[in-house]
């Protein structure tokens, strides 16, 4: 039920991230506030696992003010929720896996799609695949 839960925020808040290249924040302090509470019910994880994933997307919100034009705060947001539901562990490694197929992304949209190498590309649809891709393996 948590990984429903988990990828249903991450489906609507990756359309939003598609669309408008930016969320609402209302869905976005929603979907950590409903890994806080998956947590305090099912409590799947030690608290050092679910605090430490919740501490890597505040890492990212700290790199977010560090590097604006680089990283959104939202991204921060999102990955102190994944962090929430699946635990420092599963957090990196979701993190890992999401910044390698952004990676892909952008070498696709540079050579195949011609874009410059300035341009953004929205972070949550990778963070959604990659939460696929964790999740089944």
């Amino acid at each position: 039920m948590e990984t429903v839960i988990l990828l249903v925020f991450l489906v609507i808040l990756s359309i939003e991230d598609i669309r408008w290249k930016e969320v609402h924040s209302i869905l976005l302090y929603a979907f950590l506030a409903s890994g806080i509470i998956v947590w305090f019910i099912k409590g799947q994880v030690s608290f050092y696992e679910f605090a430490g994933g919740i501490i890597c997307g505040m890492l990212i919100m700290l790199l977010s003010g560090i590097l604006p034009d680089r990283i959104g705060d939202a991204d921060g947001i999102v990955f102190a929720a994944t962090g929430a539901y699946l635990g420092l562990t599963h957090n990196l490694l979701l993190m890992i896996t999401s910044t390698v197929l952004a990676g892909i992304g952008s070498m696709i949209a540079i050579t195949v799609l011609k874009k410059d190498g300035d341009d953004t590309l929205p972070l949550i649809p990778f963070i959604v695949a990659g939460c696929v891709i964790v999740e089944v393996l």
